[in-house]
């Protein structure tokens, strides 16, 4: 299993970059979820910091509005040295089939990459990978491992992207009530848990908890992806450490290192059973 690293800013980059076979990076304007975001130029000079794999995420749902622009990143992309795409989009793949573009895509539709029927569906339609949703068990992960051959993805630790919206719901809360804060990270308290809340060009609602998956994951996934956000960047290259260190000798013991740093952790839906389904 090879190591991503999705970023909070440019430094962690240089300081993870011995330590992972790769990033995820979030273009401004066309990619949601990402802890930070850059332009064309500030791309450009990521990726002549590492040789390691760069994965450029455009996993905005599209408007009209986007779709000039998307098709210039799109164009400018193409030339540069990138492992893949990732889209939630289908605009991406149209755009791509219109231009024949050559970049790999991966269809990173969070809640919905649940099941190998739509991930063959995509694989049909000339895309290779696959990022797995947080929504299923690691029965459900090793099944479609089975029955696709796409390359797969997964988040193996870190908080997880549960809600998005482009209603501003942080900031029209506080102007509503003519309140005045700054803070890049709100968060909302329920049932004694609490769940950071970033309002920028739309609303992220995020777990309370964070995901570590180091018991579950084993060698079947091609990639696994750690999220740095909402945490200290010292603690999370000694996390990267500990993953690297990772296998199936020392996993109850890497779990014991990687849970004394925090108080709010737990494996997420891997171990829980889907109790609801389509009847057939």
């Amino acid at each position: 299993m090879k190591l991503i690293l999705i970023p909070k800013n440019i430094d962690e980059i240089t300081k993870a970059n011995d330590l992972v076979d790769g990033f995820i990076i979030g273009v401004e304007s066309l990619s949601t979820n990402m802890p930070f975001y850059v332009n064309l130029n500030e791309l450009k000079e990521i990726l002549k910091m590492t040789s390691k794999k760069v994965f450029v995420s455009l996993n905005k749902n599209m408007h009209s509005k986007d779709l000039n622009f998307l098709k210039e990143i799109l164009l400018e992309l193409e030339k540069l040295n990138i492992e893949g795409i990732l889209y939630y989009d289908v605009s991406v793949v149209n755009i791509k089939q219109e231009l024949s573009l050559k970049k790999e895509l991966v269809w990173s539709a969070e809640h919905l990459v649940t099941n190998s029927l739509s991930i063959n569906f995509w694989k049909d339609e000339g895309v290779n990978f696959a990022y797995l949703s947080s929504d299923i068990t690691i029965e459900e992960i090793k099944k479609i491992k089975n029955e696709t051959d796409v390359t797969l993805m997964m988040n193996i630790f870190g908080y997880v992207p549960i809600f998005t919206s482009y209603r501003h719901l942080i900031k029209n809360y506080l102007k509503t009530f003519n309140l005045n804060d700054n803070s890049e990270i709100n968060y909302i308290e329920k049932e004694g848990k609490k769940y950071p809340i970033v309002d920028k060009e739309n609303t992220t609602v995020y777990s309370s908890n964070i995901l570590n998956a180091c018991l579950q994951i084993d060698e079947d996934i091609d990639y696994g992806v750690i999220n740095s956000f909402n945490i200290d960047e010292e603690v999370i290259i000694e996390i990267i450490k500990l993953f690297k260190e990772l296998n199936e000798a020392n996993k109850d013991e890497i779990n014991s290192k990687i849970n004394s740093y925090f108080k709010n952790i737990d494996n997420g839906f891997l171990n829980k059973e889907t109790i609801y389904r389509v009847i057939k």
